[in-house]
C-alpha cells in the first residue's frame, strides 16, 4: 500500500545502497545517492594523496561530514580509512540518530563524533579538519521539474530545497569553512546542475582556498566543486 502511494523504495524497505555499503534511512533523512558517491570519491582522492606527504596525518585524519544526514559521506570514508575520525553534524536530531546506527551498523562507531546544530554552530572556535565534505540542500525550485514527485512529497524539504541566493550561500559556507581546516586541507561541496556555476564562483572569492578542479558526473554535470586550504 504504501508503495502504491508513492513511497520511495528505500523508504518501504528502510536501507540504502551506498559507495559498496547499506545504510539504514527513513523519511527523516534524504535517500543516499549515486551522485553523491562523487564526493566521498574527492574525499578518497584527498586521503590517498596525502596521508604520506601531509603532516600531522599520523594521528588520524580529522573529517566533518557538514550536514551529514544518514552519515552515509562520513560513514563510507570512515569505513574505507581506519584513520579518520569523523565529526558528523545535522541540525535534525532524528536524522543524527539514523547516523549514529548507520555508524554502528559498519563499525566505526569509536571514530565518530555526533553534534546537532546548524551548519558550523556545533564547533568550536579553533577546531581544525583536514577534509570538509557537504551535500548541502541545493534544488532551488520547489516546482523543478526534474525533480521526482516522490521526491518532493516523501523526502524531507530542509534536506532538499536551498530558499536563498545559491552564491551568497556556498560563498557562506566556503568562507567559515577555511576557518576550520588545516593547510593543505580541503572543503569540498556537492552541487546540482543550476548551482554548480554560483558554487563555482563563491569559492572564487574565498581568498584562502585554491580551487580545484570540479568533478563531473556519469552525464557529464559538474557534481562537486572543492578548493584546497593555501
Amino acid at each position: 500500500m504504501k508503495r502504491e502511494q508513492g513511497l520511495p523504495l528505500a523508504y518501504a524497505l528502510e536501507r540504502a545502497e551506498f559507495y559498496g555499503l547499506t545504510f539504514e534511512v527513513g523519511p527523516e533523512v534524504l535517500i543516499p545517492r549515486s551522485e553523491t558517491e562523487f564526493l566521498v570519491a574527492q574525499g578518497d582522492k584527498w586521503i590517498k594523496e596525502n596521508r604520506f606527504k601531509y603532516k600531522g596525518l599520523e594521528n588520524g585524519i580529522q573529517l566533518l561530514d557538514l550536514g551529514c544526514g544518514s552519515g552515509c559521506v562520513g560513514i563510507a570514508l570512515a569505513h574505507l580509512h581506519p584513520t579518520v575520525k569523523a565529526t558528523l553534524t545535522d541540525v535534525s536530531a532524528p536524522a543524527l540518530e539514523y547516523a549514529h546506527e548507520n555508524a554502528k551498523r559498519h563499525q566505526v562507531l569509536e571514530r565518530c563524533d555526533f553534534r546537532t546544530g546548524d551548519w558550523f554552530s556545533v564547533l568550536k572556535r579553533r577546531e581544525r579538519f583536514h577534509i570538509i565534505l557537504c551535500n548541502p540542500p541545493y534544488v532551488t525550485d520547489r516546482d523543478d521539474p526534474a525533480l521526482a514527485q516522490a521526491v518532493k512529497e516523501h523526502e524531507p524539504s530542509l534536506a532538499l530545497f536551498l530558499d536563498e541566493d545559491p552564491q551568497e550561500f556556498y560563498f557562506r559556507l566556503a568562507r567559515k569553512a577555511v576557518s576550520h581546516l588545516y593547510s593543505g586541507g580541503m572543503f569540498a561541496v556537492e552541487v546540482g546542475y543550476d548551482t554548480a556555476w554560483p558554487a563555482r564562483c563563491a569559492l572564487n572569492k574565498v581568498n584562502a582556498l585554491t580551487r580545484g578542479r570540479e568533478v563531473h558526473d556519469f552525464i557529464g554535470l559538474e557534481r562537486v566543486i572543492w578548493g584546497i586550504r593555501r
